[in-house]
């Protein structure tokens, strides 16, 4: 066995290893858009972090529903809710902005791999063009 059907099979296994694992994912992603992508997930993670912070807020609710029914009458129900939005941006914006370094990171990674990938299938066909001239 020659050196370029060694060196060919060595790209064809690592080939086909990215396309059974991370390939799969790295192509799902980058069929979009990069601003699609990261916007779309963006949007997920903002309504995963409505949700999240509503079941948190309905749990201490229900905790203290004692202790809110004695204080209803004397707390500043205005300056309540004012700070429970505030909480909310806070949160969700967190959120938002985690969301979104975090899939422009991935969405530039699988952008890579492909690349990587595709000039492997160049690599690779330039070692057959050699084995059939040579």
């Amino acid at each position: 066995m020659s050196t370029i059907d060694g060196d060919r099979v060595m790209l064809m296994t690592r080939m086909a290893s990215f396309e059974e694992n991370e390939g799969k994912e790295a192509i799902r992603i980058c069929n979009y858009f990069r601003s699609d992508y990261v916007t779309l997930n963006v949007v997920r993670s903002i309504v995963s972090a409505t949700v999240s912070y509503g079941l948190v807020l309905g749990l201490y609710i229900y905790y203290n529903i004692d202790q809110l029914l004695q204080d209803i009458y004397t707390m500043d129900l205005i300056e309540t809710g004012r700070r429970l939005i505030t909480a909310y941006v806070i949160f969700a914006g967190a959120f938002g902005i985690i969301a979104y370094v975090v899939y422009s990171f991935r969405y530039d990674k699988a952008k890579k791999q492909l690349k990587d990938y595709n000039y492997a299938l160049r690599e690779l066909l330039n070692i057959q063009e050699v084995d059939i001239d040579g």
